[in-house]
């Protein structure tokens, strides 16, 4: 009887053809030769090579080499997707940790008193002092109003600080007020930044691992033939 070839993509091919050509034997094997599929998914081509092997008495595949072109393929896809993912996951965590120390310091700043509270801008007794300023609306004004101009007798006036400690002591709690809302607002933007790193690194785990099985799986063209499997890298 004259040797059939079959092509197949995958072991399960490969059972398929013995089991239409009534081979269930192994002084049968001479009856069948086995050529891979050049558009073989690479998960499949390896499941073949972990049953393959050099050797006389087996089911003789007639293009080893394309085999090894597939087991090379998936090696180096491997390779560089777990670099890959493992770099950007370091650089995740790397920013999760400096997002985190942020947070823990803001969650201990918006629970100061107000006499823990550090103070900012000038002397209390300089607030509120300097050049006059004043609004221009429009109408009455126009659009571009022209700068005011005049003799140095009519130069923009001073105006003093506040004269009272009940305008001092004001201006002191707005100061206070403003600093545990700024706290308070970056507290917020670090917890959303916190969560959306999160989310980013489940996401990114998820979804590159299902489009690498979709690659593993799917038929193609991936290693049909020799390619530079390097370069370039995975970023």
């Amino acid at each position: 009887m004259a040797q059939v070839v079959r092509i197949v993509s995958s072991l399960a091919d490969v059972d398929a053809a013995l089991q239409d050509l009534g081979i269930t034997e192994v002084n049968q094997a001479n009856q069948v030769r086995f050529q891979l599929d050049e558009r073989a998914p690479l998960q499949d081509a390896a499941e073949i090579g972990v049953r393959t092997r050099p050797g006389r008495h087996g089911f003789i595949l007639v293009n080893p080499e394309l085999l090894e072109c597939k087991s090379k393929t998936k090696r180096a896809l491997e390779r560089s997707f777990n670099i890959m993912i493992n770099e950007a996951l370091e650089r995740i965590d790397q920013e999760m940790l400096g997002v985190d120390a942020s947070i823990s310091e803001l969650k201990v700043l918006v629970l100061k008193n107000d006499n823990q509270m550090p103070h900012n801008g000038p002397p209390l007794v300089e607030r509120n002092r300097g050049v006059q300023h004043v609004i221009y609306p429009h109408p009455p004004f126009p659009e571009d109003p022209s700068f005011e101009h005049g003799t140095p007798r009519e130069r923009v006036p001073y105006q003093p600080a506040y004269g009272t400690q009940q305008e001092r002591d004001e201006a002191a709690a707005r100061d206070r007020r403003a600093q545990r809302a700024l706290w308070h607002a970056k507290l917020c933007i670090l917890e959303a930044r916190q969560s959306i790193l999160k989310d980013k690194r489940s996401e990114m785990m998820s979804k590159m691992r299902v489009e690498f099985n979709r690659i593993m799986e799917e038929p193609s063209d991936l290693g049909a033939g020799y390619a530079a499997y390097e370069f370039p890298p995975l970023a």
